[in-house]
């Protein structure tokens, strides 16, 4: 199943009674990336009273990492409302951080989550989104006679083929959309193409 993420980071500001809410929004592949970031954001604004993140790693319908942290505001009114955004507007492999400057008026904790969320939701209509198609990575080993055939196939499944190695048999390394492996898989079975899936070289 595909979904969208970021592109490119983007920064934008907000402001809710006087407290300023800087979000940065940007594509994470893994969480000690996103740590990496948000330990950069600390250093470029030492002097804020929170950073506030939120993080999805995968399908955000079925998320391989989905975490959120309030630092230090009250507990559910920052984190949980940037998550929750993230996975209603589908985006994956996305990370968000929100930096805010106290502007000295408490907005409540119902305040407080419009603000985050809304932070999030303006970076979010400044990212550009792509979408993310998730692949395996495969090799294929089969007889010489099958060869072609086994191409074919894997072209009209969205496939490509990798450099071919050639000894008793012919094994192919193949990446293509992991919601169409199954079917392939079939399609050559039912087909009498004899094929042995190996693990494809890193």
């Amino acid at each position: 199943m595909s979904y969208r993420i970021p592109y490119s980071p983007v920064v934008s500001e907000t402001e809710d009674k006087k407290s300023r809410f800087i979000c940065w929004l940007g594509p994470v592949e893994d969480k000690a990336a996103f740590l990496q970031q948000l330990d950069a954001v600390r250093r470029q604004y030492p002097d804020a009273s929170h950073h506030c993140t939120a993080l999805v790693i995968g399908n955000p319908a079925n998320p391989e990492v989905m975490i959120s942290d309030d630092d230090g505001e009250p507990g559910g009114s920052a984190g949980r409302p940037m998550l929750e955004l993230l996975l209603k507007q589908e985006v994956g492999n996305v990370g968000a951080i929100v930096t805010r400057y106290f502007g000295g008026t408490k907005l409540g904790v119902g305040g407080l989550m419009r603000a985050y969320r809304g932070a999030v939701g303006a970076a979010l209509q400044e990212v550009r989104l792509k979408p993310f198609v998730p692949v395996v990575q495969v090799a294929i080993r089969c007889d010489f006679s099958q060869e072609s055939r086994l191409r074919f196939l894997i072209d009209q499944a969205g496939g490509r083929c990798g450099e071919a190695e050639y000894s008793e048999a012919v094994t192919i390394p193949v990446e293509l959309p992991q919601d169409r492996w199954g079917d392939l898989r079939l399609q050559l079975e039912a087909e009498g193409v004899s094929v042995l899936e190996v693990p494809a070289h890193p």
